[in-house]
């Protein structure tokens, strides 16, 4: 026989002076007489709201494969962006620009070790078909043509507003002894040592005037004005020819915006 303590739920017969009772030593514990009795479970006062009804699922549709993005044509136009003060994206390098190295001035053909010697150097070079007779041609000083260009390209810097020595004037033809090689008037374009020539200026960036001068350099083929691209290491502008901007004046708004927005990574580098 053993003997059993009550529980809690036994307080009332404790107070009727019941100590303990004695009951069989294999009794379960659940089977006890001060077991406690399971306690009903509370209700919920709550009302039970209305299930709302459920909409039918709709069938799951197979989720469309993701299309590879575009590839966008580097070379694009980019009047639109130029109006708008922004320059496009570089069109591709040419495919030997890795290989190429500046030539030193000793292996250059004469005239351009001369026009080097009487070249200052600056951040940015211009250069256009014509620059060459403009700068070596002392007979055509007084020329038309020559007057109008050098006014415009005047203008034209005078805009930009740059500080001084940013801009410097590189030939993209020299006159030669070859009459092979020479167009009309005994110019011809040498686009090695032209690009070893912006090499020795210290040059960030070279714009370019003219699809005559952009084939005479042997840049990238493609290039339309106010695009932007890079070639041998230097940053390259392309405008159209000055001749073509002396009769085309609503050209200049747009060439201008873009030459701000697109000289700005070079002067304030």
């Amino acid at each position: 026989m053993a003997f059993a303590d009550l529980n809690p739920l036994g307080a009332l017969w404790q107070s009727r002076g019941l100590r303990c009772l004695l009951l069989p030593g294999d009794v379960p514990p659940e089977r006890s007489f001060g077991a406690a009795l399971p306690q009903p479970a509370r209700r919920n006062t709550q009302p039970v709201r209305p299930a709302s009804p459920v909409a039918p699922a709709r069938p799951a549709h197979p989720a469309e494969p993701r299309r590879p993005p575009r590839a966008e044509n580097s070379a694009a136009p980019m009047r639109v962006a130029a109006e708008a003060g922004q320059t496009s994206p570089a069109p591709p390098t040419s495919w030997n620009d890795g290989r190429w190295q500046p030539l030193p001035p000793h292996v250059w053909p004469a005239p351009w070790r001369e026009r080097l010697a009487a070249t200052r150097p600056g951040l940015v070079v211009w250069t256009y078909w014509n620059l060459g007779r403009d700068i070596c041609d002392a007979q055509g000083a007084r020329d038309r043509q020559r007057l109008d260009r050098r006014a415009f390209l005047q203008r034209l810097l005078g805009d930009l507003a740059h500080p001084a020595g940013t801009h410097t004037f590189w030939p993209a033809c020299l006159p030669v002894q070859d009459a092979g090689e020479a167009d009309a008037n005994g110019f011809a374009p040498h686009a090695d040592a032209f690009w070893s020539g912006v090499h020795k200026l210290g040059a960030r960036g070279v714009v370019v005037m003219g699809s005559a001068a952009v084939k005479a350099l042997a840049l990238p083929g493609g290039l339309r004005p106010l695009q932007q691209t890079r070639h041998h290491g230097h940053l390259v502008w392309v405008l159209w020819d000055v001749e073509y901007l002396l009769h085309e004046e609503q050209r200049y708004t747009a060439m201008l915006a873009f030459l701000r927005q697109a000289l700005r990574q070079v002067v304030r580098a």
